[in-house]
């Protein structure tokens, strides 16, 4: 079953889907040592954990299951030991010694917290972090979309664009041929890390490009604004875009809905971008894109890159 042009959204949105996230994430139950546990509470919990800050001195991520530093958390919604240690260590550094209970409620101290120390990050960072923690979710490609493991995490995706659809629909191959979710999977990644009201939440990727060239021709308050490849230089968290296939998409073109394809950066080095997309290879993997001398990408497909000023 399909229903579009409401905002049908699991718990695990919490009401957030296409609005504002300037409270934080909230909760429906308690989470952790003895608590309800459910797979969305979990979920939120471990994607807050994730987009901590890094500790003083490190730098961009060092491999697929790291952020600065930081060894990330599956985020799978399961209440495991790694879970748990994550969160009385949270507690231990961040509360008294009389809340270090490894159980997280709704309203709590280790939420209000948690929800404040991830709300001051640079919105960049917490885009780069929910994406390296879905490509480790998704095992970065070996997991695939008619897994039943990922099938709830997709249907979250759609949510994002006004969409929902039953779980066995995801696990169907004429349904997935006729479903690219690679632009909900960069919806859900802005949504969970706090973009809020600011990012055009969409089944289509031409769709937030042309919102953020509104943004920059505009003047608009929103941070996500397109450029063309060769303006400035790329930092984490920008969106690369391509065309796909035969399209003829250019940044100049973008309104007239031609198909595209987008990715975050993850890490820059002198010679490439590392880039993390879904619907890549029916999955959330990652996409090395080369850089020639002058650091701009080599490849002509790329037209356009989203970019977080903040």
């Amino acid at each position: 079953m399909h229903t579009s042009g409401l905002c049908l959204v699991a718990p695990v949105l919490l009401g957030l889907c296409m609005a504002a996230q300037a409270v934080g994430e909230d909760l429906v139950g308690s989470v952790g040592k003895a608590g309800q546990n459910q797979a969305n509470d979990v979920l939120t919990i471990q994607l807050l954990l994730n987009q901590l800050p890094a500790a003083e001195g490190d730098s961009q991520p060092a491999s697929e299951d790291q952020a600065g530093g930081t060894v990330l958390l599956d985020p799978d919604g399961v209440m495991g030991p790694a879970t748990l240690a994550a969160i009385r260590s949270f507690q231990a550094a961040q509360l008294s010694e009389a809340e270090v209970t490894g159980l997280v409620e709704p309203d709590s101290p280790t939420l209000q917290r948690l929800n404040a120390l991830v709300s001051s990050q640079p919105l960049r960072d917490r885009i780069v972090r929910v994406s390296l923690g879905e490509r480790r979710f998704w095992r970065n490609g070996q997991r695939t979309e008619r897994d039943p493991r990922v099938s709830a995490r997709l249907q979250l995706y759609w949510q994002c664009a006004r969409q929902s659809y039953e779980l066995k629909e995801f696990q169907d191959s004429e349904f997935q041929s006729g479903h690219p979710w690679s632009a909900v999977y960069i919806s859900w990644v802005m949504l969970r890390a706090g973009a809020g009201e600011h990012f055009a939440y969409n089944d289509s990727h031409w769709e937030y490009v042309a919102a953020a060239k509104r943004n920059r021709i505009e003047g608009n308050a929103s941070p996500f604004k397109a450029y063309r490849p060769h303006e400035g230089e790329f930092k984490l968290g920008d969106v690369v875009v391509k065309r796909r296939s035969t399209s003829t998409a250019t940044y100049d073109n973008i309104e007239l809905g031609h198909p595209t394809h987008g990715d975050i950066v993850v890490a820059i080095s002198a010679t490439e971008l590392v880039t993390i997309g879904g619907n890549v290879s029916d999955s959330v993997t990652t996409t090395r894109v080369p850089l020639d001398s002058n650091g701009k990408i080599a490849d002509a497909k790329y037209f356009a890159v989203v970019k977080v000023e903040e």
